[in-house]
């Protein structure tokens, strides 16, 4: 007899909500506060929701323009200094769904 392998199966990647993340990024830059311990809260949550939006795949372009438009928002002319590493991680990250998303009709033409 033979033996049987059994194989877990894989769970396909949790779909993430770009639109809500964007959101919940502006409302954390736009948060006032004079607690201490609030602004460090603050501030781990919007690094945390930056690499969240770094790690999404946009599925469409327009999930795409929202990436783009985080940065472009984030880089605005109230900045001090450059884009920090995370912000640049969210725009290697859009510039990658933008350039899947452009290849993908060329891809299924040529099939």
């Amino acid at each position: 007899m033979s033996q049987v392998i059994p194989f877990r199966s894989v769970a396909a990647p949790p779909q993430v909500d770009i639109a809500s993340l964007s959101a919940r990024l502006i409302q954390v830059e736009t948060a006032e506060t004079t607690d201490e311990d609030l602004l460090d809260l603050l501030v781990e949550a919007e690094a945390r929701t930056i690499t969240a939006l770094a790690k999404a795949q946009a599925g469409t372009l327009s999930e795409a323009m929202v990436k783009l438009a985080t940065v472009v928002r984030r880089a605005g002319d109230e900045r001090d200094g450059p884009l920090s590493t995370a912000e640049l991680g969210l725009l290697r990250s859009t510039l990658r769904d933008l350039q899947r998303l452009s290849d993908a009709p060329m891809a299924a033409a040529r099939a």
